[in-house]
């Protein structure tokens, strides 16, 4: 007599099987919803997912044409005996595929005994190409829950699934109903926030994002601004599942082999792991799927992620490491685990946190909301026109130092364009503090706070004048008066390290610039001190509060005016770790490491901007493309690759009006050099021509003229 549904689920439960079920072997009923998945590229690096494998998991049959009935199956692996570590539940112990496809040919073969007729059938774990969770589900063995997972109402979801795909028609079991409610615990407490809409009411998983592929499918470096949320994760992430009620009372597993092995938790012994030690640690576990640089690289993420200063010393060891992967993430660690330990390491305003990460109308937004509930507050208006004339700057291209050219770039920077209605809202909130502050200083001269703010303002003005309006004594008489405020601060609070950010300044641009510019009168014989500047911005960058990222800013660019790229590199990883989202300060270690004659190195922060463009990562989806084939064909032109570098810049210069100016000229620019280096003077002119129309007013189209009359040489760079 033929084998029955209730008999097969009998079967599965004397074979160990905690839950069992049996559906139709058809196409799933979530194909659509698993297709659009894959077209968006939540499946990150996982080909399995996208390749002729992915394309089978819709329907059984393709496994098995002549299936008729799958049966599902769940076993358990919570063992009740929680353990630190950062490694995921299911890979505690041995791996699990062996115990799974053990009991499932016991299963069959017990099916065969009872069946008595001949079938055909499929095993299925996990590598098969098979949506398990969805026939799963249909199987009646749980919901689908927000967090993705497989969720059991008496069990919870610590289950490993498994199929048989029979030829055996049998009776189907029914899905139960979605029990998730409004709960949205695992939304919530997913650090990357990896769980999404999935626009038809319910929620999905956006794998790129997720701790689980990272540390165990990604391969490579992972982007700073995810290693920093990886926490002390080594190998996978049960977060969505500790959180979700339905665990609350999750049944305990029998079976010893999923219990906790005895592998060392300490991140320094791990981190001196040699890749033989791995696989001896490893083979038979889960964690082997992580490979040794996987797992290493995970190591160092947990390291700077712990908050432990005792880790200081592995992680400089891991930088060392012949492993490229290894080595770029425990240097992103360092910076990590130095930013955890500093005592400013606290939280900024809102607000910055965009304006630092180049999102200023963000930052905009969240500073006129709080202008609109602090009316009187004059910080804030000059929070507003710093945003304003920021924005416009990284719109126009003047944030990157490397289109300040010249041996007085204060002087050469051409000008910049502003809208009319920015103009005018920079004018009235600069005029709005300066009013503000002048009035509290009046009622109380030793208002330390007016004063840094009417400093702030008057600096803010003197940018202005010289990048927009280009006039120089105007801006220097701005900047004297920010002087003058600062130098009122230091008289009454001398330890007020902040105040000498605008100081240190105003002595390093006064000590640039020519003689004849220091003799103007209102400098009243304040005629700078280039490297006495320096070492006040040195002190802000180190020991500030309010103003120490904008040191260290202001440093990495006047380390690189002065030649010193050794000294902006640190300073541009660390501002890239804390904020992953500004591609500049990226393209800006681009430029230092070749200045330093690094090409490898310069190549490799090149290929990380690309790979996060190409996974539009925040910050980078909108970064076009033709911005770091530019950086490349510069990076290129400069260490004499000519042909490769004139194909990356001829790419630019197709798409010149999708870019910033500063961008496009220089694009043309470098075109021309090349041409002319490569004795194509005619075409070089043509190049030049380009860039003088691109941006007829700027230092690069009046360095292009000078070139269409005599032919450009390398020499002239020494």
């Amino acid at each position: 007599m033929p084998i029955t549904a209730q008999e097969v689920k009998e079967l599965a439960h004397a074979c160990g099987f905690e839950l069992a079920g049996v559906t139709a072997a058809v196409p799933s009923g979530d194909l659509t919803r698993f297709e659009a998945w894959r077209e968006a590229g939540m499946a990150g690096e996982m080909s399995y997912m996208t390749d002729r494998r992915g394309d089978l998991r819709g329907d059984p049959r393709s496994l098995l044409p002549a299936a008729q009935s799958i049966v599902c199956v769940g076993k358990l692996y919570n063992t009740g005996h929680p353990r630190e570590g950062g490694v995921s539940r299911y890979a505690w112990g041995g791996d699990y595929h062996d115990v799974l496809r053990r009991d499932l040919e016991r299963l069959l073969e017990r099916i065969v005994e009872a069946h008595g007729e001949p079938f055909t059938s499929k095993i299925c774990v996990d590598t098969a190409p098979l949506l398990e969770r969805s026939y799963a589900r249909a199987a009646g063995l749980g919901w689908i829950g927000k967090n993705t997972c497989l969720i059991n109402q008496e069990q919870g979801s610590w289950f490993f699934l498994g199929e048989l795909l029979l030829s055996i028609p049998l009776a189907f079991d029914a899905p139960p109903p979605d029990r998730c409610g409004s709960c949205r615990r695992c939304i919530d407490a997913c650090p990357t926030e990896a769980l999404a809409p999935n626009g038809e009411g319910g929620w999905t998983l956006d794998a790129r994002l997720c701790i689980s592929y990272l540390t165990i499918e990604k391969r490579g470096a992972i982007a700073s601004e995810l290693q920093a949320q990886t926490g002390n994760h080594l190998f996978g992430c049960d977060i969505c599942q500790d959180v979700c009620p339905w665990n609350r009372r999750a049944a305990v597993t029998a079976e010893d082999y999923f219990g906790p092995s005895a592998f060392t938790a300490d991140l320094p012994q791990l981190a001196a792991l040699t890749a033989e030690e791995f696989r001896t640690l490893f083979r038979r576990s889960p964690i082997w799927r992580a490979k040794y640089e996987g797992f290493l690289r995970n190591v160092a993420m947990a390291m700077g992620n712990s908050r432990d200063a005792s880790m200081k010393e592995s992680l400089e060891k891991l930088v060392q490491h012949s492993n490229p992967t290894i080595s770029a993430t425990a240097r992103t660690a360092l910076l990590l685990l130095a930013a955890s330990l500093a005592p400013a390491a606290v939280s900024i305003n809102p607000g910055f946190e965009h304006f630092y990460n180049n999102e200023y109308d963000q930052a905009l937004a969240y500073f006129e909301h709080e202008l609109a509930v602090h009316p009187d507050e004059p910080g804030i208006y000059n929070n507003i026109a710093q945003t304003v004339l920021y924005r416009e700057m990284f719109r126009d291209g003047a944030l990157e130092s490397q289109l300040v050219s010249g041996n007085n770039p204060f002087l050469r920077t051409g000008k910049m364009e502003i809208r009319a209605e920015d103009k005018q809202r920079f004018a009235e909130c600069v005029d709005r503090s300066i009013q503000a502050n002048q009035e509290r200083i009046a009622k109380n001269p030793r208002d330390v706070e007016a004063l840094r703010a009417l400093g702030v303002a008057h600096g803010l003005r003197a940018n202005y004048l010289f990048l927009v309006e280009k006039s120089w004594m105007d801006s220097l008489r701005e900047a004297t008066a920010a002087r003058h405020a600062n130098e009122k601060v230091l008289e009454i609070d001398p330890n007020l390290v902040d105040a000498h950010l605008l100081l240190g300044l105003n002595q390093y641009v006064v000590g640039s610039l020519p003689f004849y510019l220091k003799l103007v009168g209102f400098l009243n014989g304040f005629h700078g001190d280039k490297e006495g500047g320096i070492r006040q911005l040195e002190m802000v960058a180190a020991n500030g509060v309010r103003d120490k990222f904008d040191a260290k800013v202001l440093l990495a660019v006047i380390y690189r005016r002065e030649r010193q790229p050794d000294k902006a590199i640190p300073l541009l990883e660390e501002l890239a770790a804390r904020f992953p989202r500004n591609y500049l300060f990226l393209f800006e270690q681009v430029q230092m490491y070749s200045d330093l004659g690094d090409k490898q190195s310069a190549l490799r922060v090149l290929t990380e901007i690309e790979k996060r463009r190409r996974e539009r990562a925040p910050g980078f989806a909108e970064l076009p493309a033709e911005k770091v084939e530019f950086a490349r064909g510069n990076l290129l032109f400069w260490y004499r690759d000519l042909d490769s570098a004139l194909a990356d810049l001829k790419q630019v210069t197709k798409k010149v009006d999708s870019l910033d100016l500063n961008t496009a000229v220089l694009a043309w620019l470098r075109v021309g050099q090349i041409h002319d280096l490569q004795g194509r003077h005619a075409e070089a002119i043509e190049a030049y021509r380009e860039a003088v129309k691109t941006a007829p007013r700027s230092p690069a189209a009046e360095e292009a003229q000078g070139y269409i009359k005599k032919p450009y040489h390398r020499d002239r760079d020494k």
